[in-house]
C-alpha cells in the first residue's frame, strides 16, 4: 500500500491510497487481465479475455480519479431525512398539581385544633405559590393554596377572637364569682 501509484495495473481505492495488482479486490485472473492490459500491448493471453461488462458501465477503470459531482457536494449530515426528535414533539406533560397547596387546602379545614393546621394552612399555602409561578406552567393549584392562605388566615382570626371573649369570659366569672350573667 502507498500513497503514490506504482506502475501499471495498480489501482486506487476509496481511501486514497494505491493497491498492487495482486491486491485488486474479486476474481484473480481478472486482475492479471487488467494487469495485463494496462502494461499495453503484448502477446495475446489465452482464455476468453476480459470479462463483459467490466468495468460496469458508467465506472471508470481502476486507478482514474473519481468523477466530478454534477450536482456540487452532498449535503451536510443531518440537512435532510427525518428531523430529530426533541421536545416539539408528542403532547406535553400534563400539569400536576403542587403538593403544597393540597397540604395548605388540608390544613386549613382543621384550624380549630389549637390553630396549629391554621399557621401550617398559611405557610403551606405561601410557598405553593411560589413554586407554582416558578414552574412555568408545569404545577397547578395556586387557587387551592389561596384558598388554603385565606381559610387558615380566617381561622386563625376566628380562633383568636375565640380566645379572646374565652378570657374576658374567665375573667369576668372569676372577679364576680358568678358567671350566669
Amino acid at each position: 500500500m502507498s500513497d503514490v501509484s506504482r506502475g501499471p495495473g495498480w489501482w486506487q481505492a476509496s481511501d486514497g491510497k494505491w493497491y498492487s495488482p495482486d491486491q485488486v479486490p474479486g476474481d484473480a485472473a481478472q486482475a492479471a487481465v487488467d494487469a495485463g492490459a494496462a502494461a499495453g500491448p503484448g502477446p495475446e493471453l489465452p482464455g476468453p479475455g476480459p470479462a463483459p461488462g467490466y468495468p460496469p458501465p458508467g465506472y471508470p477503470p481502476p486507478g482514474y480519479p473519481p468523477p466530478a459531482m454534477p450536482y456540487g457536494p452532498p449535503p451536510a449530515a443531518g440537512a435532510y431525512g427525518y428531523p430529530v426528535g426533541g421536545p416539539g414533539y408528542g403532547y406535553p406533560a400534563p400539569a400536576k398539581t403542587n403538593g403544597l397547596a393540597i397540604a395548605s387546602m388540608v390544613c386549613s379545614f382543621f384550624f380549630w385544633i389549637y390553630g396549629i393546621p391554621a399557621v401550617l394552612a398559611v405557610v403551606f399555602g405561601f410557598i405553593a405559590r411560589g413554586q407554582i409561578k416558578r414552574s412555568n406552567g408545569t404545577q397547578t393549584g395556586a387557587g387551592m393554596a389561596l384558598a388554603g392562605i385565606i381559610v387558615g388566615i380566617a381561622g386563625l382570626v376566628i380562633g383568636t377572637v375565640l380566645l379572646v371573649v374565652a378570657l374576658v369570659v374567665i375573667n369576668h366569672c372569676s372577679q364576680n364569682g358568678n358567671c350566669s350573667n
